[in-house]
């Protein structure tokens, strides 16, 4: 009897560590990620960009689903004049600037591969490295993004 009890315990102790390891457990999948993206894009459309950035930047809100979280920016007019962050509800420091020059550790301008995935392209996944919020390890991402408005694309990425 002791020995079912040590086992349970452990296969217990096995699944919840499995479970709520950050990046395992509660990460979301691709699938998950489009929907949320969809979903934002459809709130914007039904209530206005001023009201999507709040939707958006709330930490609490249904736009953030355990790991996954909708970003918004806002893409300038011409070619390299500018992509500016307006909603981030994990890291707000990054709102209202311009991210057109940030590079992953390989110097890849991802967020300028996004805008072009969403504006260019009407949408799809871009892939660099990233450092993972919890672990502070830098490791894969794939964001998926979608034009909102003529001017602004929304996202939603994964760690691998």
């Amino acid at each position: 009897m002791k020995h079912i009890f040590t086992r349970c315990f452990l296969l217990f102790v096995v699944f919840f560590s499995l479970v709520f390891q950050p990046g395992i457990g509660l990460a979301g999948d691709m699938e998950e990620a489009e929907h949320l993206v969809q979903k934002a894009v459809e709130y914007i459309k039904a209530n206005g960009v001023e009201d999507a950035i709040k939707a958006f930047n709330n930490k609490e809100g249904e736009f953030v689903k355990g790991e996954l979280y909708v970003f918004m920016f806002e893409v300038g007019q011409e070619k390299g004049s500018g992509i500016v962050c307006l909603a981030h509800p994990i890291n707000p420091g990054l709102i209202g600037k311009d991210l057109y020059n940030l590079k992953d550790p390989n110097g890849t301008q991802f967020v300028v591969a996004m805008a072009k995935k969403a504006m260019d392209e009407k949408g799809g996944w871009v892939d660099y490295k990233w450092t993972h919020p919890i672990t502070k390890k830098i490791g894969d991402k794939s964001s998926y993004a979608l034009p909102a408005t003529d001017d602004t694309f929304v996202g939603c990425g994964i760690y691998k």
